[in-house]
């Protein structure tokens, strides 16, 4: 009696979840074994990239006959840049032993699928992004906090859509397959998706800080571990970096709402993509005359004029509890 008592109390805590919006019970993965896993996946990448950075760093300036083909990146002497690949690269590669250990066995899982509404998601999101961000560049314009300058050459134009278009397909894909498709889409199985998407958001906002170029003097074996402190951001002299932090949580939210509310990737991919055009193109046709934190340094992310929008934003697409939208294969 005992241990039937025993076995039922067990059963009854383990709460069978819906799967990355599917409509297979989680029964493999109880408690928190996804966010365990996610944290392993964590520090394998950056240990790994520690460890990788210096050698590739080495491969490349190296005077080994075998190696001579490297040589075309001997321009890029920036340690940073070496570490961010590398990390790029692990966090790739390393995906799929993640999926594999958390029994991720489609991309419908992920929010790969419903391709039928790829197009009308895309779309309503690119709009989303583009016009909330257009609106906050907006108001830097009408309060003369940016000066309006949007006469370039026809081949800086160019450049400036070839490279804010191509970072717009790229990071929203592999951004929103990352943060939200596999890290989101695995900590809702073990917690609600609030909590979920608040988890999701503060590691979105994180990585945003990793981003330091210090003149690293001398490379060696260990200097992935040794210099990673001054790859992290200069909080005591950027007066930005609170409201940054603060609306980059924000949209971390508002993104892991997307995808739970239509089991898919596409809105939030449109949604990415839209404010980093938005973002870019701002930059391009504008530059800052007022950098008080109200209005950022030289991004429209960067100062609190962006966070009431951001917060109803949240608020809006948080407000319910929906079940996850059923995924079409």
């Amino acid at each position: 009696m005992k241990s039937s008592a025993a076995n039922r109390t067990i059963r009854s805590l383990i709460v069978q979840q819906k799967s990355l919006g599917s409509n297979q019970t989680n029964e493999y993965c109880p408690f928190v074994r996804n966010t365990a896993a996610i944290a392993v996946y964590l520090l394998i990448v950056f240990i790994g990239a520690a460890a990788m950075a210096p050698v590739a760093w080495m491969a490349v300036f190296s005077d080994t006959p075998v190696l001579s083909f490297l040589n075309f990146l001997e321009s890029h002497d920036d340690f940073h840049r070496y570490f961010n690949r590398c990390l790029m690269l692990l966090a790739l590669v390393g995906l799929g032993l993640l999926w594999r250990v958390t029994k991720i066995k489609s991309w419908a899982e992920l929010g790969w699928t419903d391709f039928s509404k790829a197009k009308n998601h895309i779309s309503i999101g690119l709009l989303i992004g583009l016009a909330s961000l257009m609106a906050i560049a907006a108001l830097g314009l009408i309060f003369e906090a940016r000066e309006f300058r949007p006469a370039h050459p026809h081949e800086e134009w160019g450049k400036h859509w070839l490279n804010t278009l191509g970072a717009a397909i790229a990071v929203g894909v592999l951004e929103e397959t990352l943060f939200r498709g596999t890290l989101f889409g695995l900590l809702r199985r073990d917690m609600n998706w609030r909590w979920a998407a608040v988890a999701s958001a503060l590691l979105f906002a994180s990585v945003h800080f990793i981003d330091q170029r210090p003149n690293v003097s001398e490379i060696t074996w260990s200097t992935g571990f040794t210099a990673f402190p001054q790859f992290i951001h200069d909080f005591a002299h950027a007066p930005h970096w609170p409201a940054y932090a603060v609306n980059l949580f924000l949209a971390g939210l508002i993104l892991a709402g997307a995808f739970q509310r239509t089991g898919n990737l596409f809105i939030a991919i449109g949604i990415h993509a839209g404010w980093i055009i938005a973002m870019k193109t701002n930059s391009f046709i504008s530059s800052p005359v007022n950098t008080h934190v109200f209005w950022g340094d030289n991004k429209t992310s960067d100062g609190w004029a962006a966070t009431p929008l951001l917060a109803v934003m949240a608020w809006y697409i948080l407000r319910h509890d929906p079940k996850p939208a059923e995924p079409v294969d």
